[in-house]
């Protein structure tokens, strides 16, 4: 079937096709690039962002479900993902593990 579908509609613009469709009355739409999404006002407006404080990599995330006024407070940022392990000393310290403890357990590989 995706064979007969593609040789029938590969001499033809994805408008074409839509527009015949649509006189139709058959349910059609164009899938959109990523770029085309993320350009949409509809999105554009509630993607969330965070930027990495060490390399300074920026990243783009979906937008939420829900706007939140945390989200809208912080003008839609959010702090970088931790690398693994990155917050090892200050979880472990409030265990009341010494930093030599940390050290063995990372030398282990346990953490």
């Amino acid at each position: 079937m995706n064979r007969v579908i593609n040789e029938s509609t590969k001499n033809h613009t994805s408008e074409e096709l839509i527009d015949l469709f649509n006189s139709l009355t058959i349910p059609v739409s164009k899938i959109s690039t990523i770029p085309e999404v993320i350009a949409d006002p509809l999105v554009e407006g509630r993607l969330l962002y965070s930027q990495d404080p060490a390399t300074g990599t920026k990243i783009t995330l979906p937008p939420p479900p829900n706007m939140t006024p945390f989200l809208e407070e912080s003008n839609r940022k959010l702090p970088f993902p931790p690398r693994f392990g990155e917050h090892n000393h200050e979880i472990y310290g409030q265990l009341d593990y010494s930093d030599d403890d940390i050290q063995t357990l990372k030398e282990k590989g346990i953490i």
